[in-house]
């Protein structure tokens, strides 16, 4: 089972590639995200920790993330967390006047049986990838079609926010 979901932004895809490969910062400017963590870096790849929120519900999973900046896509396998064996694609389409940034899920080797089934898939896929996915284009285009995409710092994190982060982190693993 494949699912796809896609946004059209007005703008230039290099600057909807820059903010979107920008992963690691991701909590930074989508509301909906909590944190991701960088866990190690070989070649390409990074093995990050991600967390969002699909409303009050929070998310948690562990990816293989790879950049192809050539191609303007951008590559993440799910190695931890409910849609394990999930692997997600990016890609970005340069059209006249806009880009087309489509995210395309393969859950065809999810490797929790519950998760694999029929229902299992239709749950995650409508209750949960399409939610996030949906609301993380839609904030990125917000982004660039209002030009605030070029003035996203980082804001500084507070020290009870970053024990409270530590803690859950290590309860969650």
């Amino acid at each position: 089972m494949h699912t796809a979901i896609s946004v059209d932004v007005r703008g230039d895809i290099e600057r909807l590639y820059a903010l979107a490969s920008d992963v690691p910062r991701w909590a930074d400017f989508l509301p909906h995200y909590r944190y991701i963590r960088v866990l190690t870096t070989t070649g390409p790849q990074r093995t990050v920790v991600m967390a969002a929120r699909r409303g009050w519900i929070p998310l948690r999973w562990r990816s293989v993330l790879e950049l192809v900046p050539t191609e303007r896509r951008i590559l993440f396998q799910h190695i931890g967390g409910p849609a394990r064996g999930m692997y997600v694609e990016w890609h970005l389409e340069q059209h006249e006047g806009y880009v087309r940034a489509t995210i395309t899920h393969d859950l065809e080797r999810l490797i929790y049986p519950l998760v694999a089934l029929p229902l299992g898939r239709y749950i995650l896929t409508h209750w949960f990838i399409d939610p996030v996915a949906g609301k993380t284009l839609g904030c990125m285009r917000d982004l660039i079609e209002s030009g605030r995409d070029r003035a996203t710092p980082s804001p500084p994190t507070a020290p009870l926010a970053t024990a409270w982060h530590r803690i859950s982190t290590r309860l969650l693993d």
